[in-house]
This record gives C-alpha cells, structure tokens and sequence, in this order.
C-alpha cells in the first residue's frame, strides 16, 4: 500500500516498522482509510473530465452542462464521443457545412463502436477533420450527401379542397414558395357531363397561356410534365400529343386569342416565385369540335360564373358574369420548388452493411433511435431560421414507365352512376342501351 509505505517511512528509525509489527498494524487502519478516500478524490477528479468520466450518471451531469442530453438507449461510450463532438462544433460556430458533417461522422463512428452497425462506408479515425459527405449531383449510396436547397414537390391547397374539379373561368392562386422560377406540371382531365374543348391554364402573372388545341372525354386525362432537358411532354393516354399543344407569352385577357404568338416548340408554363395567378377556361376553336362547351373568346379577366345573391354573400353582376356551369375539368397540378434557408443529409439506412447482433435487440427500433437522434443533432447546429433535416433513405430500384393505364374512377365524377356505369359496360336495367356497349 503507497500510503502506508508513506506514512511508515516518516516515523524516526527507532520504531519497529517492520511488516507484521505492531505499529505496522496500527497504522495499516488509517491507511486504508486514507487509500479509501484517495480513491474517492480520483473519481471526482475523473467525473469532471468528459475523457476520464466511467459512470453515466457523471457523464450525463456533464452533458447538462452543455445542454447535451442523453438518450436512454445510449451507451456511456456513444453518448461521450457524441458530446465530445458537440462540444467541439460549439467552439467552431457549430452551425456550418463542415462542422455538421462532422459531429455526424463521430456519431456514426460511436455506433459503429459501441452497437456494431454500420449504415455507410465511414473513413477511419485518422482521417477525421476531412469532407466524408458527398455534395451536388453525387449520388453514390455507399457515402452520406449534403444536399443544400433541396427539391420538394408542391401542390395547390385551394385545388385540392375542391376535390380537383373546376369550372369554367375559375381562378385560383398557385404560391412558389422556391428559390426561382418553376415549370408547372400536373394533370387535366375530363368529367362526366361536359365536353370540354380546348382545356386552357393562364398565368395571368406572368402572361403565359398553355392549351390543348383537342377535346377532352369523360375520363381522359391530359399528362403535363417535363423531361431532363426541362422541355414539355403531353400524353393523353399512351398517346404523344406534343403537336396539340399551344404555349405563348404575352396573353391579354379580353382581347382576340390571335395576336398570342405561339412558340415555336411548346414550353411549361412557369410560376415566378411568390403568388401566381392562374386561370382555366375552355376555348372555342374553330378547327376543333366542341364549340357548344366553350367560350368562342378570350373572356375578360373579370367575368364570373353568375350567382344569385344570399343573405351573407354578394351575387354576380349581370354584364359581368355567365349562367353558372358545371365543373368542366378535374386538375392536379404541382410543381418544383428548391427550398429555401434548408438543407438535407441523406444517409442509407436501407440495410445495415455491418451489424454485430445482441440478444434481445430490435435492429428495426435501434435504426429508428438512431436517425431520431441525428435529426435532434442537425436541429441543434443548424443555424437559426434554417431547416436542417436527416433523411434516412431506403433501398430502392427505379426504371422508366413505359407503358400507361387510365383507372376510371366513377366517384370522382359528377355524374350518376348509372351513367358512369355505362362508359365502362352495359348492365341490363341499368344502363340504357344507346349509351353502353355490350361485353
């Protein structure tokens, strides 16, 4: 024992020190206290120091120091190399790229140590402190990317409370909410009860005007999307009806549809960022049938679909609004924006590339905890008023379409069913036989 040896050595030599001695015995009590409480001093030395902290009660005092929190399926050694990380990323501004990507490295690093599973190839320790992440168009799955103004898909709240159908001369507004402008895309199709004749969408933001110089069925639906190259593709079916599609700028509503040039090869109709403007109206053309269902004009921006007046609402003036339609068009359109002040880490978590199993371990719940935790880590660093998110992506296959199928979905029409019964077959006392073909 050092302290008894200590504590031996310091009496005068006429003592009797020797092992098994009286003395020796004696002062062996106090040493033993004295070792005992020496030990209690290293352990509270050591509790102070992230490093050298072996309880987790100790450490988890001094992650709540930092405001680091522990989760409760985490180890004592993941949870000190995760605060480690943010302590560190707190000293160098903790909000930027390089740092991010980081603290998420040692975490993944801390995973792979402690429960064994690794979701990604991960660069050995010595290399720490350099980029791991892809950026840009790198999509290698076997690396994490960091992806900055990511694209998501957006739709129309107001459409979509409509249940899609629309009248004629309706208008509804579209909000960009992007980085820039956007092609619009999306789907029109024909409903029960109306022929609508050359189904036109107008920015009148922007001037643009898009229409489909043909008629579209109960049941047919007009495919407006856009390739790689940003260029416009229609489909009505499985056919290319590009050559039916009409795009211009400058659009004045009121005036003659004549003085739109069209352009030479179809364009998407763009939404500017911010509000946007958009009108639907069937065309009277006279190259093309339906001219009973269709407005024989460009109509002028203010005319309405004709309504009566109640006791809480306004109605319609008479030389300025129609007789009221029926809906015309069921539209579906939905666009591209890269949103702004966000970013994305996108980490493979479709299957675990290495994984030691436990007893008593749900992989499945652990991948779970595990992501949650990143996307607490990402919510911390970010820099304020940004979004920062962690996508755990799956394993998946793509290949192009290449053939289509129209579902008729008699529900969403506004007919009745017998009606719509007799589009797909004929029933006896059901459908009427001029309206129906047989099986």
């Amino acid at each position: 024992m050092m302290r008894l040896d200590a504590m031996l050595g310091r009496l005068p030599p006429i003592y009797d020190v020797r092992q098994g001695s009286l003395l020796e015995r004696f002062m062996s009590v106090f040493a033993l206290a004295l070792a005992a409480f020496d030990e209690d001093m290293d352990r509270v030395q050591r509790a102070h120091w992230v490093d050298t902290a072996f309880d987790i009660a100790d450490l988890s005092a001094l992650g709540a120091l930092f405001d680091v929190p522990r989760a409760e399926w985490e180890g004592i050694e993941l949870y000190r190399e995760r605060l480690k990380a943010m302590i560190a990323a707190r000293f160098k501004g903790a909000n930027t790229i390089d740092v991010i990507e980081q603290v998420l490295l040692r975490i993944l690093i801390g995973v792979e140590t402690e429960l064994g599973d690794r979701y990604i190839a991960l660069p050995k320790r010595e290399a720490l402190g350099t980029p791991w992440m892809a950026r840009g168009e790198d999509r290698s799955p076997a690396r994490g990317r960091f992806v900055e103004f990511p694209i998501r898909r957006a739709r129309s709240p107001a459409l979509r409370g409509r249940n899609a159908l629309q009248q004629p001369l309706g208008r509804f507004e579209l909000v960009n909410r992007g980085l820039d402008a956007t092609p619009l895309q999306g789907r029109i199709q024909g409903v029960a009860g109306m022929k609508t004749a050359v189904p036109v969408l107008v920015n009148l933001t922007t001037g643009g005007i898009l229409l489909y110089a043909d008629l579209l069925e109960c049941g047919q639906r007009l495919e407006l999307g856009v390739d790689d190259e940003g260029v416009l593709t229609a489909h009505v079916g499985d056919r290319d009806v590009i050559d039916k599609m009409w795009t211009g700028e400058g659009f004045e509503p009121g005036a003659r549809f004549a003085p739109v040039r069209p352009d030479p090869e179809p364009q998407p109709l763009r939404l500017l960022r911010g509000k946007n403007d958009l009108w639907f109206f069937p065309l009277g053309l006279y190259d093309v049938r339906g001219l009973d269902s269709a407005v024989f004009a460009s109509p002028s921006a203010d005319l309405r679909q004709g309504r009566y007046a109640g006791p809480d609402a306004a109605g319609t003036a008479f030389d300025a609004s129609l007789f009221e339609q029926t809906p015309a068009v069921s539209l579906d359109l939905w666009w591209q924006e890269r949103a702004p002040a966000t970013f994305r880490v996108d980490i493979a978590a479709g299957a675990v590339v290495r994984n030691r199993s436990r007893p008593g371990r749900d992989a499945e719940t652990q991948r779970a905890q595990l992501f949650a935790l990143l996307e607490d880590t990402v919510d911390v660093l970010r820099a304020a008023g940004v979004d920062g998110q962690v996508a755990a992506l799956p394993l998946r296959e793509e290949q192009r379409l290449a053939s289509r199928a129209t579902v008729i979905r008699p529900n969403k029409e506004t007919q009745r069913m017998e009606s719509a019964l007799s589009g797909v077959s004929a029933l006896f006392d059901t459908t009427a036989i001029d309206g129906a073909r047989m099986e």
